[in-house]
């Protein structure tokens, strides 16, 4: 066995304390400011549509420069096959796409401080229901990750994934 020494301890806290600085130099992502969300009913039917509403006001003192948002309907509804389907979106996005139950797109960038870009969802409720008869929820958990910083610079990053959903999109269905 080897024996201690103290230039061994030395190099060992000097490695210890160089990964310190260096993981404490990363930049930490941070939730974004200025995402709202709305629907356009509390509850529907089958047959009908919801449009759902997300929107990106900057709260920065810089431009956005990029702006990606994607949103899928949490549990239970999450696991009601052919129950409702993402038909269309539009508005301030340079694209988007959609298929089955979710839908992706990118905000139109720049976005200068204080402006606001939004984007809208049709979902369409199927006509036959493929639940049991009880009305279930149908709630929507959105991810947004946005970059901003000045021109030239690397990147700030913020994102945000609102896992349990949030009650701005929640409808009904029965």
């Amino acid at each position: 066995m080897k024996t201690f020494s103290v230039s061994r301890l030395g190099a060992i806290l000097f490695a210890l304390l160089g990964l310190g600085v260096f993981f404490a130099a990363q930049p930490a992502s941070a939730a974004v400011g200025g995402a709202t969300f709305a629907v356009d009913r509390a509850t529907a039917k089958p047959g009908d549509q919801l449009i759902l509403t997300l929107s990106l006001t900057n709260t920065e003192t810089t431009d956005i420069s990029f702006a990606y948002e994607y949103i899928q309907p949490i549990w239970p509804a999450n696991q009601l096959n052919g129950a409702f389907t993402v038909v269309g979106c539009g508005g301030d996005s340079t694209d988007c796409s959609f298929g089955g139950n979710n839908a992706a797109w990118h905000f139109a960038a720049p976005i200068a401080p204080g402006a606001t870009r939004a984007v809208t969802v049709t979902v369409r409720i199927s006509d036959t229901p493929t639940w049991s008869g009880t009305p279930y929820s149908l709630n929507w958990a959105p991810y947004l990750y946005v970059e901003y910083g000045p021109a030239g610079a690397p990147a700030f990053t913020r994102d945000q994934l609102w896992a349990d959903g949030v009650p701005e999109l929640q409808t009904v269905i029965g």
